[in-house]
């Protein structure tokens, strides 16, 4: 053992060189522990903790208090069965390394001086973790458990034999996610959350005892959620094409287009919201994500110019079911006459004689001057009837004046109307 003595020679000339504090309680010191303390029996002596994956991790530094040197050194082991340091130890340096767990004492010898000291050693090697997922097809709650294993205790003995005990316990837990998810961070063995991902993660937790030893595992999560989700677009007339809206509104023949923005899902059911009033089909069933769907809103008597609720259902492969509801609202029927207009193509915008109009199915007009003669008349869509120009039948231009007009005309919500009135035509 006497090829050990430059070596420890080396080890403490780093020490004092690299400035590096020890653990240690009297005249006993480690290099490298994770944990210290000291004993419950008084006189105290030291105690150090190391992680590792070893039995035999640990290391000692005895320290001369006298600090004038040139001590033998004697090494010994505690005996659990004869409860005395009686095994002796084929070392003789300060230092001493690569201890199993258990208690240790050096004796230190120079003529009649003799200095003594112990100290215990811990190597926590027991520590592990292993995280699952509870039920890896529970489309309600994901609940991840993390199985952990550690020494709970270890024992150390006074001079006369008493046993005491250095107790452990599972400290912290550091819940993370790859990519970032809700999934609370409790400091607990056990984590759950509703809010199921919708795409593939990686759980990983780090458990960490008293004595300050980490181990961690992780998990690859498979996604089973899905996450309905649906964009609404509305035909514009006027632009001859269909705008993105968050709630459709409009007057009717409403036409409004559903786009599939769903994640995590190869299923899909839309349930327009209107049709089982209208006996028309109600809902649409599809495995194709691109699909476009198209529904026109009319009228009913009994939800006219108030919501429909669209409703989409989102199905993954695993059987799990999203929904996310959309607003339809069909404008109800309005007439709004002018009394006044000037075809005289002044560029005023008052031209033509022209009726503002919401959700109207049916219209029939007709236009009479003060000697009761039809000067204008139009039977069927509203949208397709350009107003009158101010001419007679089409022809020459009306003199300016008084006429009169009778309007007939059904919403699509069944409201009828029958107006009656006159429009002065100035010049």
């Amino acid at each position: 053992m006497n090829n050990l003595r430059p070596v420890y020679s080396k080890v403490i000339s780093l020490l004092i060189v690299m400035q590096i504090s020890l653990i240690g309680y009297s005249q006993m010191s480690s290099i490298g522990a994770n944990y210290s303390d000291s004993t419950n029996y008084s006189p105290s002596d030291s105690i150090f903790v190391f992680c590792s994956d070893y039995n035999n991790a640990g290391n000692l530094i005895a320290n001369d208090s006298s600090g004038i040197g040139g001590y033998d050194f004697e090494w010994f082991k505690y005996d659990t069965i004869s409860k005395d340091f009686s095994i002796l130890l084929n070392h003789t340096q300060p230092a001493i390394t690569d201890l199993s767990s258990g208690g240790y004492k050096v004796k230190l010898t120079k003529g009649a001086i003799i200095q003594e000291y112990i100290a215990w050693v811990f190597n926590d090697t027991a520590l592990s973790v292993n995280v699952n997922v509870i039920d890896p097809f529970d489309c309600e709650l994901l609940e991840l458990n993390a199985e952990i294993e550690y020494i709970k205790l270890f024992e150390y003995y006074d001079i006369f034999g008493t046993k005491y005990e250095l107790e452990n316990n599972d400290e912290d837990y550091n819940w993370t996610s790859a990519p970032d998810t809700d999934m609370p961070n409790y400091n607990y063995h056990y984590t759950s959350t509703n809010e199921l991902p919708v795409e593939d993660v990686q759980y990983n937790v780090v458990l960490t005892d008293r004595f300050g030893c980490s181990v961690e595992d992780n998990i690859e999560y498979t996604a089973i959620s899905t996450k309905a989700d649906l964009q609404l677009e509305v035909f514009n007339e006027t632009i001859n094409d269909f705008e993105s809206k968050d709630s459709a509104k409009g007057p009717a023949p409403l036409l409004v287009r559903f786009n599939n923005e769903s994640i995590n899902a190869y299923k899909y059911t839309l349930f327009f919201g209107d049709t089982l009033i209208n006996n028309d089909i109600d809902t649409v069933y599809t495995e194709d994500y691109n699909k476009i769907f198209e529904h026109t809103y009319y009228y009913s008597e009994e939800f006219s110019g108030k919501k429909y609720y669209v409703k989409f259902i989102s199905e993954s492969e695993y059987g799990c079911l999203d929904s996310i509801t959309k607003t339809v609202i069909v404008e109800p029927s309005e007439l709004d006459v002018p009394n006044v207009f000037s075809p005289n193509n002044d560029g005023n915008g008052d031209n033509i004689f022209i009726i503002k109009d919401e959700s109207i199915r049916t219209f029939n007009i007709s236009i009479y001057s003060r000697s009761g003669n039809i000067v204008h008349e139009y039977n069927g869509d509203i949208s397709e009837w350009n107003g009158w120009d101010g001419k007679v039948k089409g022809h020459a231009n009306a003199s300016e004046g008084v006429y009169f007009y009778v309007i007939e005309a059904k919403g699509w919500d069944n409201v009828k109307y029958r107006e009656k009135g006159t429009v002065y035509l100035f010049r």
